[in-house]
């Protein structure tokens, strides 16, 4: 995971989020004549997925685990949830020409057209970082190569049900737990995060997520939840 990561996830913002690599270790990888692996096309979606992204959120997920009930942690940052953060600040850039949340969430988010900061290709690499890393987090004797054998061998094709509902439960969970990850918390590392992330896509003066009415917020996180949800329902349907 930190070889996978340490080109370009190794930043001082994200050695405070989980740490950074083993610089020894990584040296000592390097000096063996190991090339780091750029990307690898995905069976399912034929989509090039990112491995330094995969390894990142991985890397998250197995160091800081899953947080309780609808909270949202470190590991959420490391993956779906900065996409999530991210793609926020675009509907609010976008806010002018597409004021609902939802419906844009429905319109842009995680599919393979748009070229948005939660494409299809983030929610993959997002899947299989969850589902790989919970797995050798609850079991570290496991190989993180046999898992990805397992995975793209054919694991992959219940990867985003395994995802989403092992992550997010159900649409109603799902929507509490999208909320959760705008508004502040306890971290101040992931609140002052979320801010730069938010300001990053829709300007210094963009609406904060913390400042949307009651209203707004439900529809964009139902908008959220419905979609990831749809994607699990065709999922299902290309299996049968």
């Amino acid at each position: 995971m930190e070889w996978l990561r340490h080109s370009e996830y190794n930043s001082l913002e994200w050695k405070a989020l989980i740490g950074g690599v083993d610089d020894d270790f990584t040296t000592f990888v390097e000096k063996a004549g190991v090339t780091a692996l750029a990307g690898f096309r995905d069976p399912e979606y034929n989509i090039d997925v990112k491995a330094s992204h995969l390894g990142a959120c991985m890397n998250g997920v197995f160091l800081k685990g899953q947080a309780s009930g609808t909270d949202t942690n470190r590991a959420d940052v490391t993956g779906w949830g900065g996409d999530w953060i991210t793609f926020y600040g675009e509907w609010r850039r976008d806010h002018d020409d597409q004021p609902k949340g939802g419906k844009y969430c429905l319109d842009h988010m995680c599919n393979a057209v748009d070229d948005t900061t939660f494409k299809l290709r983030d929610l993959i690499e997002d899947a299989d970082c969850y589902n790989i890393g919970m797995r050798l987090r609850t079991n570290p004797s496991l190989s993180i190569a046999d898992e990805f054998e397992k995975t793209f061998a054919g694991g992959y094709k219940s990867r985003m049900k395994n995802f989403i509902e092992g992550r997010f439960g159900d649409r109603g969970k799902a929507q509490a737990v999208a909320k959760s990850m705008l508004l502040p918390g306890d971290d101040g590392i992931v609140n002052t995060g979320r801010i730069r992330l938010v300001q990053q896509q829709g300007g210094f003066f963009v609406k904060l997520p913390l400042w949307l009415s009651d209203e707004d917020m439900d529809d964009l996180t139902k908008g959220f939840a419905d979609r990831l949800f749809g994607i699990v329902e065709l999922e299902n349907l290309a299996s049968q």
